[in-house]
């Protein structure tokens, strides 16, 4: 036993977070905790660290037992460095070098007489071993392993950390908790800061850890790669069950299936028993009926089951039909001043098109999300939006919500023809219950606030959604219900996040922001990664090219009459180059929307249920994909040539 909850029972005045919660946490034991926000899941970390203590029962700890935990401050000397900082998880091993370089530094002392010399050697020799044996020589390259892991660059390593932001000292408070010799680490949602990136890199570090481990975490895809037993907090108690979190939602729904089935059967079985004890109690069979009357009064209840954690059920408008094109993105360079995040994108969204873009922490996702939504002039290029088309924006940093207002406002203000008892009725869908309507913004809880503004953007509606990370502040009850809610989602959807399986579920596209460009891949998030694993991540040509015209040519400085047939030459086969691109862009857009026409076909019950039909038409498509690919590739090869011409006429 590493430690166990013995029947604790912890409240805050009123309220019952864990109600005689019994668990135990054997060595070895991977374990993700899952719970709706406010379930209490930092509570029991609290507890288990000894910075509370329970009402009732008792944490026993095994003796001796070392804990590595993200604290709320960081600890740093002051001056200290990132690295430094990190590397302080070695501090014994550090002790020893330090001891190892003093005695050098006595070595050298040509004074020292022989005797002494020898003495010190010897000396030296024992920490060496010692400093061996504690991987010594190999601790600086795996502090620099897991920094860049996190997601640090080499030219940041040597900067105070104190003058990082609030974000990234947690990053580095992880990555010396990862890196500290512990046996138990307690990880409080640990890809929150993380890119995606530093989740896949905490997730290989996880899968090879030794030890055991206890994460907090509403990222399923994490759970799913890193756990092998989910303990659920809900109503108070800890329920455990085995495998990763998909194996977790189909026992848990079997087991609340049972206990439905179990209640409804000896409810039955009571109900019936008090009708034979009240028809004979005063009859011939009153013996019988003083008998089961004894025995009902024995009978261990089955406990109802509870199941409000699927109280979230989001409705998302899309509102008027908007035009086939939603968004046309015609060279667009986003970014902020001079500083330029994204350069000369161009792209177009279709009506029902669905993007997620994703990159690195800092490349500039938010920023070009901002662009699109007009929250952001672009630097160069113009974003517009189709006929017909309402843009609705979420924020990550919820700057749409107002501090000074409460609750109830928030969402009332949107529209004052709704009553009080129907907006409440509506808050009600996202865990605001009774007086929490009432609460002043800034007063708060970061997922608290994250699931308000979530409120004001799904009753506002639009058929054009920008979400900025909407699942950030969302426990996985939530998030379910919000992926259900775009699934039904008519309109278009572009999305930044780094939830990988929210982003499979809900999304067609990928568009990565990485070093100043922006390229779009076909299929989710997973169909990306694969296909980068595998190298053949291809991204779609852009700008797309049967939407966004080609840039004209810049105008040519007046030539001596010797060059006009040169120039009449040029121009002619310029002329050739943009008939046949035209051509081609043509012939693009209609194979694909061929290919279109067949993907829906594939999906109707008709076509899946016909095995030779659903064949020919996958062949169809197969020798489509053929024919774009050739056709882009003759594309290509026009676009370089007329960029050739052009340039030889400057």
């Amino acid at each position: 036993m590493l430690y166990r909850f013995d029947n604790i029972e912890k409240s805050y005045g009123p309220h019952d977070i864990v109600k005689g919660a019994t668990w135990q946490h054997n060595p070895g034991e991977k374990v993700g905790l899952v719970g709706r926000n406010g379930a209490g899941k930092t509570t029991l970390f609290r507890l288990l660290l000894k910075q509370e203590d329970t009402d009732r029962g008792q944490v026993l700890r095994a003796s001796g037992l070392t804990i590595g935990h993200v604290g709320q401050h960081l600890d740093a000397e002051p001056g200290m460095s990132l690295f430094d900082y990190v590397e302080t998880a070695f501090a014994d091993v550090l002790a020893i070098e330090r001891k190892m370089r003093a005695i050098e530094h006595d070595l050298a002392d040509t004074t020292k007489s022989a005797a002494e010399h020898e003495k010190l050697l010897e000396k030296y020799a024992v920490l060496q071993h010692d400093y061996e044996h504690a991987d010594g020589y190999t601790l600086h390259a795996e502090v620099e392993r897991v920094l860049a892991g996190v997601g640090f660059a080499k030219s940041e390593w040597e900067r105070p950390i104190a003058a990082f932001s609030g974000g990234q000292q947690n990053r580095a408070m992880l990555a010396r908790v990862l890196l500290t010799d512990v046996d138990l680490l307690l990880l409080d949602e640990p890809t929150n800061h993380l890119d995606l990136a530093g989740i896949e890199f905490l997730e290989e570090f996880l899968r090879s850890f030794k030890g055991s481990y206890l994460l907090i975490s509403h990222d399923r895809t994490f759970l799913n790669r890193t756990v092998d037993k989910i303990v659920e907090l809900a109503h108070g108690k800890l329920i455990e069950y085995p495998g990763n979190y998909e194996r977790f939602l189909e026992l848990r729904t079997e087991r609340m299936e049972k206990m439905a089935a179990d209640y409804e059967q000896q409810q039955e079985f009571i109900d019936k028993t008090k009708d034979f004890i009240r028809r004979n109690l005063a009859g011939q069979k009153t013996k019988q009926a003083k008998s089961r009357r004894k025995m009902l009064a024995k009978i261990d209840e089955v406990e109802r089951p509870e199941t409000d954690e699927t109280l979230a059920n989001f409705k998302l408008e899309a509102g008027p039909r908007s035009g086939a094109i939603a968004m046309t993105a015609d060279r667009v360079t986003a970014g902020y001043g001079e500083k330029a995040v994204v350069s000369n994108l161009s792209m177009t969204i279709r009506r029902g098109e669905r993007y997620a873009i994703i990159g690195p922490n800092g490349s500039g996702k938010s920023t070009l999300l901002k662009t699109f939504a007009g929250r952001l002039q672009p630097l160069a290029g113009a974003v517009t939006y189709g006929h017909n088309v309402q843009v609705g924006y979420y924020d990550q940093t919820l700057g749409d919500l107002n501090p000074a207002g409460n609750v109830i406002d928030e969402v009332w203000n949107l529209d004052h023809s709704q009553t009080e008892e129907q907006v409440r009725s509506y808050l009600a869908q996202f865990s605001f219950f009774d007086d929490d309507v009432f609460k002043k913004t800034r007063d708060l809880s970061g997922g608290e606030k994250g699931r308000l503004a979530l409120a004001k953007i799904i009753y506002t509606g639009g058929n054009v959604m920008l979400l900025d990370e909407p699942t950030n502040h969302l426990d996985v009850y939530t998030r379910e219900a919000l992926e259900e809610a775009l699934e039904r989602f008519t309109g278009a959807l572009i999305v930044v996040s780094h939830d990988r399986y929210f982003i499979d579920r809900v999304v067609e596209h990928v568009i990565l922001v990485e070093d100043g460009t922006a390229d779009v891949f076909a299929g989710n998030y997973s169909d990306y990664a694969e296909r980068l694993k595998a190298g053949v991540a291809v991204p779609r040509p852009a700008p797309v090219i049967h939407h966004v015209k080609s840039e004209p040519a810049p105008p040519k400085p007046p030539q001596p009459k010797g060059d006009r047939s040169e120039q009449k030459k040029r121009e002619k086969r310029l002329k050739k180059i943009d008939d046949e691109i035209a051509d081609l862009e043509s012939r693009i857009a209609s194979a694909e929307r061929e290919r279109e026409r067949n993907d829906l076909l594939l999906c109707s019950e008709e076509v899946f249920r016909d095995g030779d039909r659903s064949r020919k038409i996958q062949s169809q498509n197969a020798d489509l994909k053929a024919m774009v690919d050739l056709l882009y590739g003759k594309w290509e090869v026009l676009a370089k040539e007329k960029e050739e011409v052009e340039s030889a006429a400057v």
